[in-house]
């Protein structure tokens, strides 16, 4: 309790903009949230419905990086299978819906498996000039390489990818546009920052569609290198390129908070290097694996540096040590594990 008061007083966390959903389908260990936006400093100025879904799968995919390939795949069907629920039981979905994959990153939360009846599309966008941990927020560097879109009725689009600053599923969906798509609503699932609802949410505004939100877990903030998303915690990049000290939090429940502390390194990417996780996922031609291994080193480095800035603030207690600790333990005998 100590260190869940010193998480709420050193971070912008948000937990009184949400409200639990009395649902009935869904498994007793998933607990589906409302977000009342309007009360929220994260998302105040963004209309649509904003719901977080917490399972104890996608709190494990958020708090532990070590978690890759087939494990992970485990994980994200789970997850996949309390989300369909959800949108059945909210009427979110329909025999007219269809499901949108962003290659390579969208199949890998299995939303596909979970609704197999769902046409799929799949776009793939290209980032110019970016690399890992360095994307712009600008739109003009990024366009689309890969479509099998065609023209079908459908009402609602079920989007699975990750959500930074929502550039690539911003090109997607004016690519789908141009080509004459039309719908009511666009439903965005995975981990998802506050900066890529606001880029979706003005985009879908241009055509009077309507958006509806379920992140997994929390909706947050976002570091200055426009790519990791923190539960809560320091942006390491901003540190490391300016020396100033910038807290970071997101939009989530307080029992979901309370699960996750005692996992949870603070300031580190949840979605981690999403498609380098992963094995198998399609990339417009065939079945391509992540890189793994770089996937595992690079997130020990991270945690190493979170860790020399973590040191340094008076939040910083033991029981932090002992979580960052048995992360980079769990990282390392991983890696050992793919020789």
């Amino acid at each position: 309790m100590e260190y869940l008061d010193t998480v709420l007083n050193s971070f912008p966390v948000d937990t009184g903009s949400t409200k639990r959903l009395p649902l009935r389908d869904t498994s007793e260990t998933t607990r589906i949230y409302r977000v009342e936006a309007e009360k929220s400093p994260i998302l105040w100025n963004i209309h649509g419905q904003f719901y977080l879904i917490d399972t104890p799968a996608g709190r494990k995919m958020a708090c532990f990086p070590h978690l890759v390939s087939g494990e992970l795949s485990d994980l994200c069907l789970e997850a996949a299978h309390e989300f369909k629920k959800t949108l059945n039981e909210l009427g979110l979905i329909s025999k007219n819906s269809g499901i949108l994959h962003i290659l390579r990153g969208s199949g890998g939360y299995m939303v596909d498996r979970a609704l197999p009846d769902l046409p799929l599309t799949n776009i793939r966008t290209q980032y110019m000039e970016d690399g890992y941990r360095a994307h712009s927020d600008d739109s003009r560097r990024i366009t689309v390489t890969y479509s099998d879109y065609k023209s079908t009725e459908i009402d609602t689009l079920v989007v699975p990818d990750t959500y930074a600053t929502g550039r690539s599923v911003e090109a997607a969906l004016r690519y789908m546009f141009r080509q004459g798509l039309s719908l009511e609503k666009v439903v965005l699932y995975g981990f998802i920052a506050s900066a890529g609802i606001e880029r979706v949410y003005k985009l879908l505004s241009e055509y009077g569609v309507e958006l509806v939100v379920f992140a997994i877990c929390d909706i947050t903030q976002l570091y200055s290198n426009n790519y990791d998303m923190p539960l809560y915690g320091l942006d390491e990049h901003l540190y490391k390129e300016t020396g100033k000290i910038k807290p970071l939090g997101s939009v989530v429940s307080l029992e979901t908070l309370r699960d996750m502390l005692p996992h949870y390194v603070p300031g580190m990417d949840q979605p981690g290097d999403w498609s380098e996780r992963h094995t198998n996922l399609y990339n417009g031609y065939g079945e391509e694996t992540g890189d793994i291994k770089g996937h595992l080193e690079k997130s020990i480095e991270l945690i190493k540096s979170l860790d020399e800035l973590n040191r340094k603030q008076p939040w910083y207690n033991d029981q932090i040590r002992k979580i960052t600790e048995k992360e980079i333990t769990s990282l390392q005998n991983r890696i050992y594990s793919l020789h």
